[in-house]
């Protein structure tokens, strides 16, 4: 299998959809039965898991019902909403859901007519929202021929039974590329490749080999880091990591 490219929004995920539910409830709850759910930690964790499994209903129903006995001072609280008030509350969310695969298609250089599919894979994926906005965008509809909750977690599971040297998997190889520039530093400045700081550049196959020769009378640090930081989801350390070259 090869990767062509990578395009991500670090903050956009299902937990998303359901904070759009718990404050709309939220709201709702505070108006008609005069209780502040926000304030109190065990009624919204309770109001977030009903609003988790609303969010489910939503994906298969027209409405879904909120129903949670004695939330908050001794009272029961119900609600309902209906799919495409759910949509229009998303509205935000759901054009943020096409920009990643926007940088993804540019960053890979082929266009729309070249894809032959597109699978969805992840809980969120099951909204009927973000199914239309990606078809949308695709030009076809999305299949679905795996399990979109299972496939992640299995796929993680092969590559690490691959690098095990416990576990004998039948070869498969995999060739990623690099979704950040990676650079690396001494104490007397960064290592530099002709005119850049990054020895191993985005979008180059993963994995990659340097050769580089240092000339050091004694041991020394080697610092990996994130070359440019706009590469990076916000708030993301461009620090990776440290390792100590000894004689």
């Amino acid at each position: 299998m090869k990767v062509l490219s990578h395009g991500f929004d670090a903050d956009l995920g299902g937990r998303d959809f359901d904070e759009v539910l718990f404050e709309h409830f939220a709201e709702e709850f505070r108006d008609r039965y005069k209780i502040d759910v926000v304030g109190n930690g065990k009624a919204s964790m309770r109001l977030r898991a009903a609003c988790e499994k609303a969010k489910k209903v939503l994906s298969a129903n027209a409405e879904a019902v909120v129903n949670i006995e004695c939330l908050m001072e001794e009272k029961d609280v119900r609600g309902m909403i209906r799919r495409e008030d759910f949509e229009k509350l998303c509205a935000e969310l759901l054009q943020r859901v096409v920009e990643p695969c926007k940088k993804a298609m540019a960053d890979a250089g082929i266009g729309l007519d070249k894809l032959q599919s597109v699978e969805l894979v992840g809980s969120g994926s099951r909204v009927p929202a973000i199914a239309r906005v990606l078809a949308r965008f695709f030009r076809r509809e999305p299949s679905r021929t795996i399990n979109v909750s299972e496939c992640v977690a299995r796929g993680c599971a092969l590559q690490c039974a691959m690098l095990s040297p416990t576990f004998r998997v039948r070869e498969y190889e995999v060739q990623d590329v690099i979704p950040a520039s990676i650079g690396f530093c001494t104490n007397e400045g960064p290592i530099s490749a002709l005119t850049s700081n990054a020895l191993f550049r985005r979008g180059q196959p993963l994995p990659s080999v340097k050769i580089i020769t240092l000339h050091r009378n004694s041991g020394f640090t080697l610092d990996a880091f994130y070359v440019d930081e706009n590469e990076l989801p916000p708030g993301t350390s461009t620090q990776i990591g440290s390792f100590e070259v000894c004689n």
